[in-house]
């Protein structure tokens, strides 16, 4: 179990299921997932937590941060104990769980000396009043943190009004200034101001590198550092939603450059075949017109075989080279079709052979 509460610094807090109804391994699995958030927020890392079994069960776990990897026992819910400055950071946390279980639980509230408070609820809007109490019953100072952390987590920083009304709770509790000061300071955290806050977050969601990054595990990680730092859940969507929107836009900017590099290289290799085919109808009519009548007979050789392709192809490029009038015109052709070396002599290549195999029939 829990250890007893310290001397006045620890609040605990039970949290139980009372959905009978309910599959015990997802009540199970929302337990484990409650303890493990809970861990992940900001010096809350070594909290100790005790698993309350459903009744079928008789075995009491207790773990820190995590349960043992094998466990005989489905948890109905668990125990915490925190330092009584984080009481509104753990319950605004499991306000959060609850809002996104909507399971009816049962809350008890242990704050010291000898204070308890429970609640059953399954909307987190009624769970805020275990807040409300829980802060009424703290010691001065607790009681003064907590409205400095309740300020900068609705407002981010403490405003000029925040102030003001700190003075009167200072002055009402009995704190001195330097003390009032130090714990405001606390409840800053390492941020003072709103604007320092949007750049931090700001730039740990830059590691969401495409909308599926920032899916419901790393917005749960993210929310609880919102919280940690003192962003309010407000100004925490809004930047949520101000990066999945830039993602959206460079997805969009990608495809929309994708396209047109697609639709410009799809338009080269058009004119590149309207070139090739342009140039191929041209050599062919000057290579026609170049040949006689009975062209195979007059490239066989003097032994009389028939010559192969690489002679009949060498005859043929001569003939053309050979005439003045041919030789302007290949030119021209060549440099009209904008084709460089290697593709006009491909195109040629491909005209001489089909020629050579209509060579006997010409």
């Amino acid at each position: 179990m829990v250890k007893e509460l310290d001397s006045g610094n620890s609040f605990r807090l039970s949290i139980k299921s009372l959905e009978d109804d309910s599959d015990p391994r997802v009540v199970h699995a929302g337990v484990q997932a409650l303890c493990s958030s809970i861990t992940q927020l900001s010096q809350l890392e070594q909290t100790k937590f005790a698993f309350l079994p459903n009744p079928q069960y008789s075995v009491l776990a207790e773990a820190i941060a995590h349960p043992r990897a094998v466990e005989p026992s489905l948890y109905a819910g668990l125990q915490c104990r925190a330092p009584l400055s984080k009481l509104r950071v753990v319950l605004r946390h499991v306000g959060n769980w609850l809002e996104r279980t909507a399971q009816k639980t049962l809350f008890v509230l242990e704050i010291p000396p000898s204070h308890t408070i429970t609640l059953q609820t399954s909307q987190a809007k009624i769970l805020a009043q275990l807040l409300t109490l829980g802060e009424a019953l703290l010691p001065p100072h607790e009681f003064y943190r907590t409205q400095a952390e309740g300020y900068v987590s609705t407002f981010g920083e403490l405003t000029p009004a925040a102030n003001a009304n700190l003075s009167l709770v200072q002055q009402r509790v009995g704190l001195s200034i330097e003390e009032a000061n130090e714990l405001n300071a606390t409840a800053k955290g390492p941020f003072k101001a709103l604007a320092e806050k949007y750049q931090h977050f700001r730039k740990e969601l830059l590691v969401c590198k495409q909308a599926s990054d920032l899916d419901e595990n790393f917005w749960n990680v993210m929310r609880a550092k919102a919280i940690s730092m003192g962003l309010p859940e407000a100004d925490a969507q809004f930047l949520k939603d101000e990066r999945l929107n830039a993602l959206h836009q460079e997805a969009e900017q990608t495809r929309q450059q994708a396209e047109a590099e697609a639709a410009a290289e799809a338009q080269r290799q058009h004119e590149r075949q309207q070139r090739l085919l342009g140039y191929r109808h041209q050599f062919e009519e000057m290579v026609i017109d170049s040949l006689p009548q009975g062209v195979a007979r007059k490239h066989i050789g003097p032994d009389g075989d028939q010559p192969d392709a690489a002679l009949f192809h060498q005859n043929v490029m001569a003939d053309l080279a050979g005439s003045d009038f041919n030789r302007g015109r290949l030119t021209q052709a060549r440099e009209y079709y904008n084709l460089d070396p290697q593709e006009a002599k491909a195109v040629e290549k491909t005209v001489l052979d089909e020629l050579y195999l209509l060579s006997d029939l010409l």
